[in-house]
């Protein structure tokens, strides 16, 4: 017997990108039920969301996962959830290849990829995430399929946390023995990914705005934050004896040692020298920002804890 799909889509100002999403999404085999969740868009997204899904909330200021679940909860009678970001375009055979996955998961999802032409941020980023993904890595909700009675049990999205409510899903079924499956054959195009890098900067800020994100991550990901907060200490340490004691030569030999550094960071999504440097440059950016916000993580979960 066939499975019934219920997609959520949280929406607010999404006009850009809207319609290539719901569109993807009607093109889908089985048939989906389509519910956005528009959270004060005014822009037209909502006009637009009006024309393609079969239902439109309104629900403004609230945080993504509130509008997550409440969409969830209107689609109550359905066997399997959707949940994909309105900056997101599913390939035509995504749904079947999803479904196919929950045969022997209980959750899946994959990474996406940058839209062609979105430029080297977003490209080499898609490509940084697509090559560090593995077995155990979590999902995130860009886009990912649940069995309902699976995410009923888990209580849905964790309404307190502002970001991050997608990898900590993910754990909590691991924790409670489900399984996770990342899927290759799950092609979505992600319209989102950061266009420079100041906005990169930005969204990493974003992502590192609720305690626990540092505990959420890969242990190879863990190490490198550390050993970047390492580094920068070191160059602290460098700097202080220029000032002090006017002592240029330890911060000579700690920018020599670092710019090699960054190619080397970026050397496995890399393949090329150009990517290993751009890729490099990105990963470089990404743990120092995450080794700055390291520091208030700890304290946060020392408090937590005590």
């Amino acid at each position: 017997m066939s499975q019934t799909v219920g997609v959520v889509v949280p929406c607010k100002d999404e006009i850009a990108t809207i319609r290539l999403c719901l569109e993807s999404l009607r093109a889908q085999t089985p048939k989906v039920v389509i519910v956005v969740m528009d959270n004060g868009s005014t822009d037209g997204s909502r006009e637009v969301a009006e024309q393609l899904a079969d239902q439109v909330v309104d629900l403004p200021g609230v945080p993504i996962s509130t509008l997550r679940n409440a969409g969830a909860a209107l689609l109550a009678d359905v066997d399997v959830l959707a949940f994909v970001d309105a900056d997101c375009e599913l390939a035509s055979d995504w749904l079947r290849a999803g479904l196919a996955g929950l045969e022997t998961a209980d959750m899946v999802g994959s990474r996406t990829w940058a839209a062609c032409g979105a430029g080297w941020v977003a490209s080499r980023w898609a490509a940084i995430e697509q090559q560090r993904s593995h077995e155990q890595s979590l999902l995130w909700s860009q886009h990912l399929l649940v069995k309902r009675e699976t995410f009923q049990a888990l209580g849905g999205f964790d309404e307190t946390m502002r970001t991050g409510e997608d990898a900590d899903l993910s754990a909590r079924l691991r924790r409670s023995g489900g399984r996770l499956s990342l899927r290759n054959d799950m092609v979505v195009t992600h319209h989102g990914f950061p266009t420079s890098i100041s906005r990169f900067v930005r969204r990493e800020l974003w992502h590192t705005n609720t305690s626990g994100w540092y505990g959420r991550m890969a242990p190879k990901s863990r190490t490198l934050i550390a050993l970047t907060a390492a580094w920068l200490g070191v160059g602290a340490v460098a700097t202080a004896a220029l000032l002090v004691r006017k002592d240029v030569a330890p911060l000579l030999v700690w920018s020599a040692l670092t710019v090699p550094a960054v190619p080397v960071v970026g050397w496995r999504a890399g393949g090329s020298p150009r990517h290993s440097l751009q890729d490099g440059a990105l990963m470089s950016i990404w743990s120092i920002v995450r080794a700055g916000r390291l520091g208030h993580e700890l304290v946060v979960r020392t408090g937590q804890k005590s």
